[in-house]
């Protein structure tokens, strides 16, 4: 599986009404040519990222040091190795 993980910290106007820098994690397939962006509400999440309005990946994110894909049906997960931190103004 060829995913990127990108974690985006700050950089929104959301930062001046609440006082809290939001997260972000993003999810970049170049064999797909698609990107995926859900915002982080804790230290650990999970979801389903669709294609075409389907469900076709399963994802877990665990503090910032491991993420993990799996394509749905299928019992194998795919560990992503690199996991990238962007702090933004």
């Amino acid at each position: 599986m060829d995913f990127q993980v990108t974690i985006q910290e700050g950089g929104s106007m959301e930062f001046e009404t609440t006082g809290i820098y939001p997260r972000y994690i993003f999810f970049y397939s170049s064999e797909l040519k698609r990107k995926w962006r859900f915002k982080l509400l804790g230290e650990e999440q999970s979801g389903i990222l669709k294609l075409n309005k389907e469900p076709a990946f399963s994802y877990e994110f665990l503090d910032n040091t491991m993420c993990k894909i799996q394509v749905i049906g299928e019992n194998k997960w795919h560990n992503i190795e690199h996991i990238i931190t962007e702090m933004r103004d």
